[in-house]
């Protein structure tokens, strides 16, 4: 049932039939049970009457019904059969409804007897100073009829109140549904571009969450329509820097006819081509992660398989700069709890930051920290740092910071907290007291651990 006010009234209509099925069962099965004991006790009645009619019998205490009860079924007395029998089996009277059989062969008190294919309910009573016996029966169809004339008597305004009950539960989902029905009149009838709260007064509790997911989401997508437009604006312009140098570094090449020139000039379109091809690259991977569906890791990954990695990836470009590249011991001993591929990019582009500000001679240490709420990977160099009021804006993308050497394109560090951030991490910059900067991996710590028979490192924060 794909309607949501035919499957609420439903179930609400479902749950009402149920209740008052119950009811008229109830007043159906005791109904009839008292319409037994009234009908049983005016059989004792009339067979006490008859009794003192024959003679001087006298009804014991409490033995007449009251008038009420009488009145109420008078309309059926004339249902009523009687007999009177001689002790010797001699019938001496009946009523004029009353078969000639006798309704009660022998004993005292009720009992039912098939006579001529119809049932009936007897009361006798005997007198042995008098020789007689007082049967006083009630045919059971007409009992029957009565509890059938009742039961239709109540079942037609029942089925009149159902029916009319059905129309109020539809009217009352119809009314209740009408903020639902505002909600969607205003979506459907909003600009695509238009991100603004819907603006409705006096929310009903139940319909909060869904106007909040629905604003959030509003909400969201209007950062990320800013960020799209930052983003695209902001790789147009780093691209054009490049496509421009390659441009007039071309025009430059063509034009001359000195070799030193020419030279000069297709060095610095390679430069140009590689600037470029390193922020294409960043893009697409900037991209890929932000389109990449979170997923809980499924296996630990060594700290130090992946600086091994690295270290052979990057280590022309470490010979070039002089520097060397350093997995501590703790570090060594380490594994997170995530994608080998995403730890890899993430460190890539730390080691890689850190070697384009890494002086020549110095190291680049990769650390390791295990904490009791908090596990730390940091990467350290001894570059000229941050300045301290950049070092929160240096992670937004394309921002570098003034301290910023090579050609950049201002996304490692954005990659970076994007990445770390998908397993509930967090990237930390902090300019080191003895010089350089640390970039820490800040992890839970259920995402880290020490491989067995390693001593658990702790202290403070690199």
């Amino acid at each position: 049932m794909t309607s949501l006010r035919a499957r609420i009234f439903v179930l609400v209509a479902a749950v009402t039939l149920l209740v008052w099925s119950s009811a008229a069962a109830w007043t159906y099965f005791s109904t009839r049970a008292e319409i037994q004991r009234v009908l049983d006790r005016r059989l004792v009645e009339a067979a006490r009457m008859v009794a003192s009619l024959s003679g001087d019998f006298e009804p014991g205490a409490g033995g007449a019904l009251p008038s009420a009860d009488r009145r109420q079924f008078g309309s059926y007395s004339r249902q009523l059969s009687c007999q009177i029998w001689s002790l010797d089996g001699r019938l001496i009277g009946k009523s004029s409804q009353a078969p000639t059989e006798p309704l009660a062969l022998s004993g005292t008190g009720f009992s039912e007897r098939l006579i001529s294919g119809e049932t009936w309910r007897v009361y006798s009573l005997a007198d042995p100073e008098r020789g007689i016996r007082v049967l006083v029966g009630d045919n059971l169809s007409v009992r029957q009829r009565l509890v059938g004339d009742l039961m239709a008597g109540l079942l037609v305004p029942f089925v009149a109140a159902i029916a009319g009950l059905a129309l109020l539960i539809w009217a009352a989902v119809n009314r209740g549904l009408l903020p639902l029905r505002e909600v969607a009149r205003r979506l459907r009838r909003r600009d695509p571009s238009d991100l603004r709260p819907l603006g409705l007064d006096h929310v009903s509790r139940e319909l909060r969450p869904l106007i909040g997911a629905i604003e959030g989401l509003f909400s969201r997508l209007a950062r990320h329509r800013e960020n799209e437009r930052h983003f695209i604006a902001s790789a147009a312009h780093e691209l054009q820097t490049p496509l421009a140098g390659l441009r007039t570094h071309a025009q430059i090449a063509l034009m001359t006819s000195d070799e030193q020139i020419r030279e000069r000039s297709l060095q610095r379109m390679k430069t140009s081509v590689d600037r470029t091809s390193r922020l294409v690259h960043q893009l697409l991977e900037l991209a890929r992660e932000e389109a990449a569906v979170e997923a809980s890791p499924s296996r630990w990954v060594s700290v130090a398989d992946v600086a091994r990695g690295l270290a052979e990836e990057f280590a022309p470009q470490l010979d070039r700069q002089g520097v060397k590249l350093k997995v501590s011991e703790a570090a060594g001993a380490a594994e997170v709890l995530i994608d080998e591929a995403s730890l890899t990019l993430v460190l890539r582009n730390l080691i890689d930051n850190a070697i384009h500000h890494s002086p020549s001679g110095s190291r680049i240490e990769i650390d390791y920290l295990n904490g009791d709420e908090e596990a730390v990977i940091a990467v350290l160099d001894r570059g000229p740092g941050i300045n301290a009021h950049e070092i929160d804006r240096v992670k937004d993308r394309f921002v570098r910071g003034s301290t910023a050497r090579g050609q950049g394109s201002g996304l490692g560090l954005s990659i970076v907290e994007l990445v770390i951030s998908r397993v509930g991490g967090r990237l930390e910059l902090s300019n080191r007291s003895q010089g350089g900067l640390a970039a820490s991996l800040i992890l839970p710590a259920t995402f880290a651990r020490l491989t067995e028979h390693h001593a658990i490192a702790r202290g403070k924060h690199p």
